[in-house]
């Protein structure tokens, strides 16, 4: 999670939004502009030299010398229009919250009491068709506060809620099923009783996913005891795609299942294959010495001995000589012997990390850790030279994958807090941030560079790093941050993380999609702020960049941060996808995910 820079949104992206709103013709205050374009939108602020709109995807600010005259609405008339229009839309969340901005601000107002009680029940009979029964149900007992007799709008609430809370024991009574099913070691079973719920009712993921990856890391226990790594790797893959914070804990055990199976290839000559899985294993412990050796191995294997002493260097911690055949050797000899490998064959590991690996703290105050391009703030010396090691690799990978020009000079700060209480604290942000990042610009460039986590924040080495360090890279390399919508901030971000955690978000969106939940992609480009659940905003920023990559390829996408305004974004959103329109884009892009490409 970044913290944008503080600035002022420039002349061109209000003049992009401006242009992004001319059309959406709703009933509000209406400015006619002296160039015979109108706006529609709620005036919230003025003065004698201008005047600030709301808009339905941000504000507007215009100098009055622009304006040719204004038709006032009151601003319940404003929001009523607007939850309307909404609703005809089928856009229920942005209706509803609309809707009850109108009724707070006018309590008495028996149209906006109304509008919001008949939305109310649109909704609430969306989501339970849908099987969302949780929020189905909140959506009903929030009717019934505002028209708890049936007054206003011809509804059964009390009857729904009864049929929901009975839907809702039916999802407790299969979860407890997959629950007793998973307590007699009866994995497969389990696993497909947790599916069941999961088909029930989307409302489900949260509750059961954590659930539903411990099942997997114990079937993978059971088949790396039997000899069946390959299937043991597949399924900590599983876990990790339904509960992302088992990833620091997992690498021992996974790297233990997944190896063995790439070094068997490569002694049957499957090198493709071998690649394959390699770039899965490397993606998940780039860091890790047994990864890099068997790297190293496979860069042996295609011949490429400079490429192999690099990876044999990297788990050593030394720099590479005359890359020789005899010098690459002693390097893998030396690695063979410091990591314990006899042969292609190694003891299948199947401890997992303790939670509390990285909980000793030194008293006093922070140490400091200095490497070439960050200094580590830190009180566990053991994670903060790691922390350290995995900093400076992803800051090198991030600038080549995405190909850019320039990063920040000096070193940035990262700060490895005690607690989350105390990251909290310190940074301000809300406690399901895992990490944040902020910075200055300063005459056009990265300034004070930092990162915040803490010590034992589940994904700290394998996600949350490569996440905050992309924001200070693409903060280097953005011609205007503001103008980079900021689910493109977090897009990048998340394009940066391993595999297991794009896996993640690609998951939870298709469970959403398919329920008909999802944030409107103009919606979703336009916003400034973190929604109420903002997986969604990490998940579909990461998305449609995704999508992008799939067409025109990872440079092409990387572009868009050399966009001057938002329209010109926008502009090469809808060029690189070929859609006529954002609408139009929004089509293809949801079908993709569906479909799983």
């Amino acid at each position: 999670m970044a913290q944008a820079p503080a600035r002022n949104l420039s002349r061109v992206l209000l003049a992009a939004l401006l242009l992004s709103v001319i059309s959406f013709e709703l009933p509000a205050d209406v400015i006619h502009l002296k160039n015979g374009k109108t706006l529609h939108g709620e005036v919230i602020k003025e003065d004698n030299e201008s005047i600030t709109i709301k808009v339905p995807f941000g504000e507007v600010k215009l100098k009055r010398s622009e304006i040719q005259a204004i038709e006032r609405q009151t601003s319940t008339e404003y929001r009523l229009g607007l939850g309307r229009d909404l609703l005809q839309q089928r856009n229920y969340d942005r209706a509803v919250s609309t809707l009850e901005e109108a009724f707070i601000a006018d309590r008495t107002n028996p149209e906006a009491r109304r509008v919001l009680a008949g939305a109310y029940e649109t909704q609430g009979k969306h989501l339970r068709a849908l099987h969302r029964f949780a929020e189905a149900r909140e959506t009903f007992e929030k009717l019934l506060k505002v028209d708890p007799n049936a007054e206003l709008v011809p509804h059964k609430a009390t009857d729904i809620l009864k049929e929901l809370n009975e839907k809702q024991s039916s999802v407790e009574e299969m979860a407890k099923k997959a629950r007793r099913l998973a307590a007699a070691q009866e994995w497969d079973k389990a696993l497909k009783a947790y599916e069941d719920v999961l088909a029930f009712t989307p409302d489900a993921r949260s509750l059961i996913s954590g659930e539903m990856a411990r099942c997997y890391v114990n079937r993978a226990a059971e088949s790396s005891q039997s000899g069946q790594a390959l299937n043991a790797a597949a399924d900590l893959e599983a876990a990790l795609k339904l509960d992302p914070t088992l990833a620091d804990r997992l690498e021992k055990f996974y790297t233990s299942c997944a190896l063995p199976v790439i070094l068997n290839n490569l002694a049957a000559g499957n090198i493709k294959a071998a690649e394959v899985d390699l770039k899965r294993v490397l993606s998940f412990a780039p860091t890790n010495k047994t990864v890099l050796y068997v790297a190293g191995r496979l860069e042996e294997a295609m011949n490429r001995l400079p490429g192999a002493a690099e990876y044999y260097a990297r788990a050593l911690h030394t720099r590479v000589g005359n890359p020789t055949a005899e010098f690459t050797a002693g390097l893998r000899q030396k690695l063979e012997k410091e990591i314990g490998i006899e042969g292609n064959r190694w003891k299948i590991d199947t401890e997992i990390a303790r939670a509390d690996e990285y909980a000793e703290s030194s008293d006093g105050a922070a140490q400091k850790l200095e490497g070439e391009n960050f200094e580590i703030y830190h009180y566990n010396i053991t994670l903060a030279r790691q922390v350290l090691e995995a900093a400076e690799y992803h800051r090198t990978r991030i600038q080549t994958e995405l190909k850019l020009p320039q990063l920040w000079k000096g070193r940035a700060k990262i700060y490895i807090h005690r607690t989350q209480a105390e990251y909290t604290a310190r940074t301000a942000q809300p406690e399901w941030t895992g990490g944040y990042s902020k910075f200055n610009i300063e005459n056009g460039s990265l300034a004070d560079p930092q990162v915040h986590s803490w010590q034992r924040s589940p994904r700290l080495l394998k996600s949350v790093l490569p996440h905050e360090i992309t924001h200070l890279c693409v903060a280097s390399n953005v011609q205007d941050f503001q103008a980079l919508p900021r689910c493109l901030h977090e897009g990048f971000a998340v394009l940066m993380e391993p595999q297991f955690r794009k896996d993640y978000f690609m998951n939870f969106l298709r469970i959403r999609l398919r329920s008909q939940d999802f944030i409107p992609l103009q919606d979703l480009l336009s916003s400034r702020d973190y929604p109420k659940d903002p997986e969604f905003f990490y998940a579909e920023g990461y998305a449609i960049l995704e999508y992008l990559v799939s067409l025109k390829g990872l440079p092409a996408a990387s572009g868009l941060m050399k966009a001057a305004n938002a329209a010109q974004v926008q502009a090469e959103i809808l060029k690189l996808s070929g859609a006529r329109s954002i609408e139009a884009l929004e089509d293809d892009w949801r079908k993709w995910i569906l479909g799983g490409k």
